[in-house]
């Protein structure tokens, strides 16, 4: 996960550059992705009861993503929910956002 550097920061304006927001927003809306994107896989995971890669008897099984974009107070973004294979699994993690758009696949 990609964490935003007080260091780098500091050196950032040390040497005249100085800070953009807009540069700072995107490092944000980028750890928010990994997180979301990190929460639906475990949530999967659970759901199935097996890890990614792991042989199962489960005869329900990972089957790709639907994009989807995700609106916040941050602005929007784009993240790749799981979908399993008998199509039972509900995302719990998201429930309190908004999708700006649904792409179905």
């Amino acid at each position: 996960m990609t964490y935003i550097n007080k260091e780098e920061i500091a050196k950032a304006i040390r040497s005249g550059k100085g800070i953009n927001i807009e540069e700072i927003l995107d490092e944000f809306k980028g750890m928010l992705k990994e997180v979301y994107q990190s929460a639906t896989e475990v949530e999967l995971t659970d759901h199935l009861g097996y890890e990614k890669h792991t042989k199962s008897d489960n005869p329900n099984y990972r089957n790709g993503h639907n994009k989807k974009t995700l609106r916040s107070k941050y602005g929007e973004f784009d993240v790749n929910i799981p979908r399993d294979r008998d199509g039972t699994f509900v995302l719990t993690s998201l429930r309190n956002y908004r999708f700006a758009r649904m792409n179905p696949s």
